[in-house]
């Protein structure tokens, strides 16, 4: 026996946060499913390029990211993020944020809610990376706190 073609996917998806040294940003890019994120913004009537493509679509993408995902300094001040963008690349809809890089990048303090309005399974895995080090936070389903990383021993 095959298994469906249709099979239910994981409702996953990752966030990087890296300090660009060249350009002297933050930056912030997340990965998720395109198909989920046009269906938690209710647009199953449009193809996913088509809306991706449109200037509606990418409003209504950084609405919904602004209001799924916050990250902040380590003493909790939150970061004034610039919307650059999303695109469509296969099956995922790629989405880009900057922000200035805080004078202090020893912690961070992350709430990575994307798209967990819509699917309650959602898991987001928020990658941050400083130099050459890399710290994760994961929330998902019975994980939806705030969660600080920390560069310091």
């Amino acid at each position: 026996m095959t298994a469906p073609v249709f099979a239910h996917r994981m409702k996953a998806g990752a966030t990087e946060v890296a300090v660009n040294d060249r350009t002297g940003e933050l930056e912030i890019i997340h990965r998720v499913y395109a198909h989920d994120l046009i269906e938690a913004l209710g647009n199953l009537t449009m193809d996913e390029a088509e809306f991706m493509a449109s200037e509606s679509g990418l409003d209504q993408i950084e609405n919904l990211m602004r209001s799924e995902f916050r990250v902040a300094e380590g003493d909790g001040r939150l970061l004034d993020l610039t919307y650059v963008g999303a695109e469509l690349d296969g099956e995922f809809a790629w989405i880009y944020f900057t922000a200035p890089v805080p004078d202090d990048t020893s912690s961070f303090v992350v709430d990575n809610d994307i798209l967990s309005g819509a699917f309650e399974d959602q898991i987001m895995m928020t990658n941050f990376r400083v130099d050459s080090d890399v710290r994760t936070a994961m929330q998902g389903p019975g994980r939806r706190d705030p969660v600080r990383v920390s560069f310091t021993q």
